[in-house]
């Protein structure tokens, strides 16, 4: 295979990463097949079994377009070359429907699966994405967007891919996204993860899931990742094998986060917060009212910002980075010590990540210059699992030095997969 030649790296190089990855895809298009799926498919059901409900075909690469869409990467992403000599197949991608729990009411969710082009038994690689408020952009519902393209390519390095949509999204967008709710959260990825296993026995796949797990995710994702590993270590560590667990610019610990920001001035994503405080108050877990913590006009209009159809910047087109404009002279006065807010309080140490003596190879990443969850989160979560006795040898901080919040996924996950990889051999 040639590697591209000086000019074109030069050329490729002057470009912003994300443009120079879009642009990757459109030359590789032409060997990928994408089939169209909408959220109204029909499909057989399989009512024999407790999670799987049913596939639905999304695309296909072959092994060469996956080679040849590592060395382009390489160009922007130092590392992914290192991958492309480990990619052994292709890879087939397949929309899942599985059964859930939303508190005591099942749901149907949904996500992808990516599978080898050859069979055999391979570890699934399950992961957890970022914040998202748009229903178009879940996973399976926008399967060939940049970031999830390359998670589908890494099936072909000898893993079954598991990207769940979260409860809210695809098949379950009908429900509230209980965004950052451990419970929730870690419940859907863990059946989705046993619907894959019934999916491969009811379809006869010729790649099956192993039964090591790997585990990563990236700022909600990071959150969403350190919260299932503690699970699965503290009650499923005998039906879940986890092998390692990497979580990126998660923001593990709501309650800092939360008080942190309401002494600050401005604040970039004020989406973020509105987001945490409308699901935990959908889910019931406390029960002021929005006007005791947002000024107006933000109060009356949160409620109708998350219903699916505005990106993020959409939302925080309606609020106000002014921290002083958009909370409460009451909240942030008494935020940590009135009476009045012990019930959000307490629903946001609840959904935080409490340190615990881990024994899973795992690495804490965060970008140095990121301002929507300060690299002080990692900081503060690595010392504490520390002092809980985790060992040196099996955790690790990573800071990717030079790098805001948005601009560390795809070094983080790149810096990831090595990891993963040296584990295996």
């Amino acid at each position: 295979m040639a590697i591209p030649s000086d000019n074109l790296k030069t050329n490729y190089l002057q470009m912003k990463p994300r443009n120079c990855i879009l642009i990757l895809f459109v030359s590789l298009i032409s060997p990928v097949i994408f089939f169209s799926c909408s959220k109204n498919d029909d499909a057989d059901s399989n009512p024999d079994y407790k999670y799987y409900v049913k596939s639905l075909p999304v695309g296909e690469y072959n092994k060469n377009t996956i080679q040849t869409f590592m060395l382009f990467l390489d160009l922007v992403y130092p590392g992914a070359e290192d991958l492309a000599t480990d990619v052994t197949a292709g890879v087939k991608i397949r929309k899942l429907s599985y059964k859930t729990k939303l508190g005591n009411k099942e749901i149907q969710a949904s996500g992808l699966v990516c599978l080898p082009t050859t069979a055999g038994s391979f570890p699934v690689l399950c992961f957890q994405n970022g914040t998202n408020t748009l229903h178009a952009n879940a996973p399976s519902r926008n399967p060939d967007s940049d970031v999830y393209r390359v998670l589908e390519c890494m099936a072909s390095l000898g893993y079954i891919v598991v990207i769940p949509d979260y409860i809210g999204f695809g098949d379950s967008e009908s429900s509230f996204h209980p965004y950052l709710h451990a419970e929730s959260t870690v419940t859907s990825i863990l059946d989705m993860l046993r619907a894959v296993k019934e999916y491969s026995e009811a379809e006869n796949t010729q790649a099956v899931p192993g039964s090591d797990l790997y585990i990563f995710g990236y700022s909600q994702g990071g959150w969403a990742t350190l919260q299932l590993e503690k699970t699965i270590e503290q009650s499923y560590a005998s039906e879940f094998h986890l092998a390692a667990s990497s979580c990126g610019g998660g923001p593990y610990k709501q309650g800092i986060l939360s008080e942190s920001l309401i002494q600050s001035d401005t604040y970039p994503m004020p989406y973020f917060l509105a987001y945490i405080i409308q699901a935990y108050r959908s889910l019931g877990l406390f029960s002021n009212p929005l006007s005791d913590i947002f000024n107006q006009p933000y109060a009356g209009k949160i409620p109708g910002l998350f219903d699916g159809s505005r990106s993020g910047d959409g939302i925080n087109a309606e609020l106000t980075t002014s921290i002083s404009a958009l909370f409460t002279d009451s909240y942030r006065a008494g935020y940590a010590t009135d009476p009045k807010f012990s019930s959000l309080r307490a629903a946001l140490t609840a959904n935080s990540v409490q340190a615990w003596k881990l024994t899973t190879p795992t690495r804490l990443y965060h970008a140095g210059d990121d301002t929507f969850v300060s690299v002080n989160m990692s900081n503060y979560m690595y010392q504490e699992l520390k002092a809980a006795g985790v060992s040196e040898a099996n955790l690790q901080l990573i800071i990717l030095p030079g790098l805001d919040h948005s601009e560390g996924v795809i070094p983080f996950g790149i810096s990831t997969m090595l990891w993963f990889q040296e584990l295996r051999k």
